[in-house]
């Protein structure tokens, strides 16, 4: 029988990775509160084409495994109709929200680029146990906006924290501060219902001299340079310390972590690891390569 894309391309006891549109398999693949954690590093509606300069592994069709993505959003009939869909469809709390984003920019990429979203974080948030938590990655680009609808989706009330992921690579200007920095947005599915052991790190003031504290929501994590041994070559990968922390600190062993955009597959890396179950999907067939060779080698495969 052939594959559809609601079949994973890689299936073992609770750990799936599937390769497609994660709304359309979140829809049709994955069922209702089953995930303890998910973490997502969406688009950031940066306006850039990324590219795979090295690929983990070598596919037989070399285009296709040195193929990039683009973040690029722009509007157009389909997302008219798509937005239209959405603000009939949803509940009159969210189409209300996403009518005034309309009001307030107008019919453009951003506006794209939220209608795309939506449906997404709704399909999170029927996936996400009551017990569980969501950790939304992203950037100045659009952190307000995706702010406003985990607002509504999740619930105001459920905010947890707004972490600042601090690191000292990439480009400066003479016409601005530098941005050295990106935002994760921590949401609880229920009031006050999830799993947390916070993550230790070591002090610094002299009071606590030798001691352990717990880390604070600014996180100081090397982005990954050049010369990594970690590194896959993917252009937005992120280093496994930052999923060790959400992971470690938002999960306990055997729970189901979920990654609906998960590119290099850092997040099923680092979950496998750390002894939890994962889900992973990405519609980019490098991705999806270059998750499936890193989860080998950790397999032994």
């Amino acid at each position: 029988m052939a594959q559809t894309e609601s079949d994973p391309v890689f299936a073992s006891g609770r750990n799936r990775l599937f390769r497609g549109d994660n709304l359309e398999i979140l829809r049709t693949s994955i069922p209702d509160a089953v995930a303890d954690l998910i973490y997502l590093d969406p688009p950031f509606n940066s306006d850039s084409v990324y590219v795979l300069k090295q690929p983990h592994q070598k596919s037989q069709n070399a285009g296709e495994s040195n193929r990039g993505f683009p973040d690029v959003w722009r509007w157009n009939e389909q997302s008219q109709d798509q937005f239209d869909a959405l603000v009939t469809g949803c509940d009159e709390k969210l189409s209300q929200l996403l009518r005034c984003i309309r009001s307030v920019v107008g019919c453009n990429g951003i506006l794209a680029y939220v209608t795309m979203m939506t449906p997404r974080l709704q399909e999170l948030h029927r996936v996400l146990k009551p017990t569980g938590s969501i950790y939304l990655h992203c950037d100045s680009n659009a952190a307000h906006y995706l702010r406003l609808m985990m607002d509504v989706i999740f619930g105001a009330d459920n905010f947890l924290n707004h972490i600042v992921w601090c690191y000292g690579l990439g480009g400066s200007t003479r016409r601005r501060w530098p941005r050295k920095h990106d935002d994760i947005l921590w949401y609880s599915r229920t009031p006050d219902g999830h799993y947390f052991d916070a993550d230790k790190i070591p002090a610094t003031s002299a009071r606590m001299a030798g001691r352990d504290k717990k880390a604070p929501d600014y996180w100081l994590i090397p982005t990954l340079n050049n010369m990594a041994k970690e590194r896959c070559g993917y252009p937005t990968q992120k280093p496994e310390a930052l999923l060790e922390r959400i992971i470690r600190s938002s999960s306990r062993e055997g729970e189901l972590v979920l990654d609906p955009f998960c590119g290099s597959g850092t997040t099923l890396v680092v979950a496998e690891r750390l002894g939890r179950s994962w889900v992973g999907i990405d519609i980019n067939p490098a991705a999806v390569q270059t998750a499936g060779g890193r989860l080998s080698i950790i397999n032994g495969d």
